[in-house]
């Protein structure tokens, strides 16, 4: 059962990797690069059982990490390259849920993949964004260009 949760995790996140297209949003202390895959934002068909009538959006988050400068480094120990997730998002309170992550060597080999298998969600699995983090930068971003799109 897990094999096929890691197998669903790569094909889910890869095969949006092919018609993508990221765009930068922001950039972390530590030299991450966070991109939004502009066209993959899209009304969710996914019900939040205590919260029915909100809408929620589904996005593809980019992590690019920095290059490795030392040997201690974690991405270079683990090599990862670049990580790709799939977030579920409320515009209503800035929160979101990960439903799944794929992380890459530089060459696109996965190292490692991650699906949710929570078949139902409520408001208490989502994750409240603090102001002027990389998480609520990046959910506002795709908020907008969501309503935008509409």
């Amino acid at each position: 059962m897990k094999r096929l949760a890691v197998i669903l995790a790569s094909s889910t996140l890869a095969i949006g990797a092919h018609a993508v297209n990221w765009s930068k949003v922001t950039e972390s202390q530590t030299g991450s690069i966070f991109s939004l895959d502009l066209g993959a934002i899209e009304r969710s068909d996914i019900n939040i059982l205590d919260e029915k009538r909100v809408e929620n959006i589904t996005v593809s988050i980019r992590r690019t990490y920095p290059t490795p400068k030392s040997t201690t480094s974690d991405s270079k120990e683990s090599g990862i390259h670049h990580s790709d997730q799939q977030w579920l998002i409320s515009c209503k309170d800035a929160s979101y849920y990960r439903r799944a992550y794929v992380y890459y060597t530089a060459d696109d080999k996965v190292i490692k993949s991650w699906q949710s298998e929570k078949p139902l969600l409520t408001t208490k699995d989502f994750k409240i964004t603090a102001p002027k983090t990389v998480s609520r930068i990046l959910v506002e971003q795709a908020c907008k260009n969501y309503e935008q799109a509409k």
